[in-house]
């Protein structure tokens, strides 16, 4: 069906990014073309679409959090209403304080009017998270991002398929086709396979493989997200979290790590004592680029070849509003904030 007719774009990749940006070119009118491997574990698919207020050990408030977070609210909730699933969720994170560093950083933020608005009335914790550690609780949500990603390739025009670049792509100067499906836009949202792709090859991605477990507590644990060191972070189920991750800077393959498996059971353990049981091990590797920001924008030499990647850890919080730029790019021609990003890399 999808060879039979011309489409304005056609997207290869279903993750956040390809996602996301076919959401807003449809909503603009294009006709738009999903093309995803289905592969079962990548990025996005295991990613547990935290989006945390206030992070890293100098407790800053998250990157742009001001714009970001309201905008991702809305375009997740407007998509829960167009698909009729639910997968956006307010959530209140525990950020737990380890170090003396930690602990007087956060008294810096409490009278720090920018923090101010995250910051939530302090819970007594459960005892038996953090050994009645000190914590604060923040303002937080999470993105069930595989059913997001499920009920969007129900919602959208999508072919399962595997692309070969080199042999399926023809770039012409008044349409680009991919295995005889024309297009007026070809774009690239591949995560870290991008890497393999001819086009793009001199992106230097600085990539993390991150090995994830799923566990059921034995014991009542209060749905929250928690942070210290490792997230522990809530599922559809009352008893079973995802618990996360690992960063492995040289085994980009993919595969879970029976080491990172132990290094997450154990710093589960010393943060919560109820016992638990791992129902499933996952890896897959972050497509983290060049200053941990997203990339976007247009081939140099290629105008009908697109790319937009790089979103790292942070997909769930940055996907939409990047993707609703690079849209207005596309359709009217609206500047990029980094509008030379992709030819300091492909020139």
């Amino acid at each position: 069906m999808a060879s039979s007719k011309s489409w304005d774009a056609i997207i290869v990749g279903q993750g956040l990014a390809g996602t996301t940006l076919a959401w807003h070119l449809h909503d603009a009118g294009w006709r738009v073309l999903l093309l995803d491997a289905n592969a079962s574990a990548t990025s996005s698919r295991i990613a547990a679409g935290l989006i945390t207020t206030i992070t890293g050990q100098r407790l800053t408030l998250s990157w742009r959090i001001d714009e970001f977070l309201p905008y991702v609210r809305e375009f997740y909730r407007r998509i829960e209403q167009r698909t009729g699933a639910t997968f956006f969720h307010d959530r209140t994170a525990v950020r737990l304080l380890r170090t003396d560093a930690e602990r007087t950083k956060w008294l810096e933020r409490l009278n720090d009017p920018a923090t101010g608005p995250y910051i939530l009335p302090k819970v007594c914790l459960d005892l038996s998270v953090g050994a009645g550690a000190e914590h604060f609780d923040m303002v937080s949500a999470q993105l069930d991002v595989a059913k997001f990603l499920d009920a969007s390739r129900n919602a959208l025009p999508f072919e399962q398929t595997s692309i070969d670049w080199d042999v399926d792509v023809r770039l012409e100067a008044d349409k680009v086709s991919v295995g005889g499906i024309a297009a007026d836009h070809l774009i690239s949202c591949e995560g870290y396979a991008a890497s393999r792709n001819p086009f793009f090859a001199k992106i230097p991605f600085v990539a993390a493989k991150g090995d994830i477990l799923t566990v059921r507590f034995h014991g009542p644990l209060v749905r929250k997200c928690y942070h210290a060191g490792i997230w522990v972070a809530p599922t559809s189920a009352d008893d079973v979290f995802r618990v996360g991750a690992t960063y492995d800077w040289n085994n980009l393959d993919g595969v879970p790590s029976a080491e990172g498996r132990c290094k997450l059971e154990k710093r589960l353990s010393d943060l919560i004592s109820i016992p638990f049981t791992v129902l499933d091990h996952q890896a897959a590797v972050r497509p983290i680029i060049h200053l941990s920001k997203p990339l976007l924008g247009i081939h140099p030499h290629y105008p009908r070849l697109g790319y937009f990647n790089g979103l790292g850890s942070k997909g769930s919080l940055h996907a939409p509003w990047f993707a609703r730029t690079f849209a207005d790019y596309l359709i009217s021609g609206t500047p990029l904030e980094e509008p030379d990003a992709l030819e300091k890399f492909l020139s």
